[in-house]
């Protein structure tokens, strides 16, 4: 299996939708079994205390076992009690017997085989009262759960991990609100900037900044990132015709461009030097776009075309995100919450902290723990984060 990072970003909205709507938690599991290519996504959680046993649509229990007998093969089965000691985001890779192990470590209930032989399994949460769990099966024929599938399942636990958290916990306060989220403004851009593709939510940006435009159907980013953008398209495209070592993997990266016009350049350089007490600027207008590049999968050499995957994300005009899904779902302070909304304003570091009237030291450990409780790495990941979401009305925003 082979994900880009636009893939990813749609599983990564599939699991934060599940805040808004509960039910979308089987979307998002028809989603994970494709992207992984697997038999079934099974998501189940045991409530001990009550002995009840739930799981998502696509979990399928084996025709033959009643739904009855769950309760008591949990509360007996040595197997469980195993997994019940394991500690909970750690993933483990399992086959339903010795004879088609193919060196797996053996371990799956009867019950919830359901006729598959590879099975991962990972406990998301585990109150003392409360697990739950989701698995992924894949038959004979296919073998184990690839290291490229592993290493999926692996960035997205985390992710998973505080999603369930909320959704059992029913901390958002007005589901209604948060229904109808827009998804990310995107265009598919080719290596000479023609816009082969763009979404209504990228309509509506065009709409809202002049940092990006469409010329003769064209692409336009204010100056110089049109000139960047375009240069890093045609070397790619050209490493990928002359099969250059490397060049696919390389493509695939995700780039991000933080895209600020020449004025507020301007105005934010003047202001860097003014003396203490001198009123701050305002805001600079930002457009962060996030590409990277992919091809036709069935194109011969001679005819590849590359083509960017470009998604767009302008704070002035899209909705803020809701500071009580910071807190709760990534537990960051109030001062944690403050950083994250200057910083997708547009403000860097330096002028945050100049903002806020701390040293720039402190913003910078600051933004350390907020990558750290997000599972982010630095600021363009923690921005796609943010965008997958639920959100609060802005003010004055159109938002249809």
């Amino acid at each position: 299996m082979k994900l880009n990072e636009s893939e990813y970003d749609c599983l990564l909205h599939g699991i934060y939708a599940t805040l808004e709507r509960p039910a979308a938690w089987k979307d998002f599991c028809a989603q994970l079994r494709a992207a992984l290519d697997v038999a079934s996504i099974q998501l189940s959680a045991f409530d001990r205390q009550r002995e009840l046993f739930s799981w998502a649509d696509g979990f399928t229990l084996m025709e033959t076992e009643p739904l009855e007998f769950i309760p008591s093969l949990y509360r007996d089965d040595a197997r469980l009690e195993w997994l019940r000691a394991c500690a909970p985001g750690k993933w483990l890779y399992c086959c339903t017997d010795v004879g088609h192990s193919r060196g797996q470590a053996v371990f799956e209930p009867c019950v919830l085989a359901g006729g598959g032989r590879f099975v991962s399994l990972c406990k998301l949460i585990d109150s003392g009262t409360l697990t739950a769990m989701i698995a992924c099966r894949r038959n004979e024929a296919d073998g184990p759960l690839p290291e490229a599938g592993r290493a999926l399942l692996e960035r997205l636990t985390p992710h998973l991990i505080r999603a369930m958290r909320l959704s059992l916990r029913r901390l958002l306060p007005d589901a209604d609100s948060l229904a109808g989220q827009p998804r990310a403004p995107a265009m598919l851009v080719s290596a000479i900037g023609e816009v082969l593709h763009s979404n209504e939510p990228a309509q509506r940006l065009l709409r809202a900044t002049s940092l990006v435009r469409v010329r003769s159907k064209r692409i336009a980013l204010a100056a110089p990132f049109q000139t960047r953008f375009l240069e890093d398209m045609a070397i790619s495209e050209a490493r990928l015709k002359n099969r250059v070592s490397g060049a696919r993997a390389a493509a695939a990266r995700l780039r991000a461009l933080r895209i600020v016009s020449a004025a507020d350049r301007a105005a934010a350089k003047e202001s860097s030097g003014d003396e203490a007490g001198t009123p701050l600027p305002a805001a600079p207008e930002v457009l962060y776009a996030f590409y990277s590049v992919v091809t036709p999968g069935e194109a011969s050499t001679a005819d590849l075309r590359a083509m960017a995957a470009v998604t767009f994300y302008h704070p002035r005009s899209a909705p803020a995100v809701d500071e009580q899904v910071l807190a709760t779902a990534f537990d960051l302070s109030p001062a944690e919450c403050r950083i994250v909304h200057l910083l997708v304003d547009g403000f860097t570091p330096k002028e945050i902290a100049a903002r806020v009237s701390v040293q720039y030291d402190t913003v910078r450990k600051q933004l350390q723990s907020i990558y750290l409780k997000t599972a982010t790495r630095r600021q363009p990941d923690l921005l796609r984060l943010l965008m997958n979401l639920p959100t609060r009305g802005r003010p004055g925003a159109d938002t249809h």
